[in-house]
């Protein structure tokens, strides 16, 4: 009898096990999961950030003071960068002031980790540095070498960022950059609108390195995904990889999208191509740099009048930027991804493709207000889509 027993203790047990696993399994087979995909630098977890502002409850103040030595490092990272190549333009640039020439040499002699602390002495030295009209030309030309977008948004705040008391904005954070090695993953929740059937969604957002030598990391995600949010940094037009100087940016994200787009992974996931860093683009078309040099064929680009003035550099240049990409969406599918497995049938990928959805935002992605209004028409855009499959739209 005592065998019995413990046999159909096992049981019950085993029988609650297989009732939780299926509850956990139905709440999974409900949560949408998003993927962040494009290359290095391209604002994937400044969406990250964003989507906890917005949707958690923001940075505590602890999470805040975290931040400042990421943040100092990237003042370190922006002068000494700036410094360091101002000799080694063509042609080269020399320092206005030379009374500056001591602190050039002390912040070189630092090298890229920078000082174990920052110090009166050091920041100094920044302040001295930054104020040199040399240094500014140098930061104008850093599309001839590697920096951080913010460069200039840190070096304006010295003064704010050497206070003992610093405690770091929203704004700071969504400015601060540190490389992605890892898979990240935050969870959400959003109000399902009741014309939509009311209630809450669950969002796993995925976050995975933009580096070449990170990808290889990005198919441990790919299983479930309901949507890829594609980044592209359009102000790279004119710049080249960290990790392949001879490589322009905006080639590279080019044909990063195509390979996802064709990835046999992702067929059943929907594209939303972020054309992100508008406020950095606008500001390079501004100072009068063009995408011409690298890509020739703009001279002879014919935009569509609803996009604006055709005589707006600024409308022109990222209404052809945008074009490139979607004329990928479009053209003839290469002949070694003809065909796909799609819900578990082997279909010819252009069949495939016309299923899938695809959408497209101008973003700035360090603007709050502009992702807010973005994420709310890719929430709308995935319930609309819900609906559409389960044959009730």
């Amino acid at each position: 009898m005592a065998c019995v027993k413990k046999v159909n203790e096992a049981k019950k047990h085993s029988d609650e096990l297989d009732k939780q696993l299926k509850i956990w399994h139905r709440k999974y087979e409900k949560i949408v999961k998003l993927l962040l995909l494009g290359t290095g630098e391209s604002g994937k977890t400044t969406i990250l950030k964003q989507m906890k502002i917005l949707h958690i409850s923001g940075y505590t103040v602890s999470e805040r003071r975290e931040k400042v030595a990421e943040i100092l490092q990237n003042v370190h990272e922006s002068i000494y960068d700036i410094v360091r190549n101002m000799r080694l333009l063509n042609p080269p640039l020399d320092l206005e002031n030379s009374n500056n020439e001591k602190s050039l040499k002390y912040i070189v002699q630092l090298g890229p980790d920078g000082p174990s602390t920052f110090s009166e002495e050091y920041f100094q030295h920044v302040e001295a540095l930054w104020k040199d009209r040399s240094v500014q030309m140098s930061y104008r030309r850093s599309n001839e070498y590697q920096l951080i977008d913010s460069a200039k948004y840190f070096l304006d705040q010295l003064e704010t960022l050497k206070r003992p008391d610093y405690v770091p904005s929203d704004q700071d954070i969504l400015r601060s950059r540190k490389t992605t090695t890892e898979i990240q993953k935050i969870e959400f929740s959003l109000k399902i609108p009741k014309r939509y059937g009311g209630g809450s969604q669950t969002f796993w957002m995925f976050d995975v390195g933009g580096q070449r030598g990170a990808r290889k990391k990005w198919i441990q995600v790919f299983d479930g995904i309901r949507s890829v949010l594609f980044l592209v940094a359009c102000s790279d037009f004119d710049q080249t990889l960290r990790e392949q100087t001879s490589t322009n940016r905006l080639k590279e994200a080019l044909i990063l999208f195509e390979n996802m787009w064709y990835s046999r992974f992702l067929q059943e996931s929907g594209i939303i191509l972020f054309l992100n860093k508008q406020d950095v683009l606008m500001e390079k078309i501004k100072q009068g740099k063009s995408i011409r040099q690298n890509f020739p064929e703009y001279d002879s680009y014919i935009m569509n009048p609803k996009d604006g003035r055709s005589d707006d550099e600024y409308l022109r240049t990222r209404s052809f930027i945008r074009d490139l990409f979607l004329g990928i969406t479009t053209k003839k599918t290469p002949a070694h991804h003809e065909y796909v497995v799609f819900h578990r049938v082997s279909l010819p990928i252009e069949d495939v493709i016309r299923k899938r959805g695809f959408y497209y935002h101008f973003t700035t992605a360090t603007d709050t207000n502009n992702i807010k209004m973005v994420f709310e028409d890719v929430h709308s855009m995935i319930l609309a889509e819900n609906l559409s499959v389960a044959g009730l739209e």
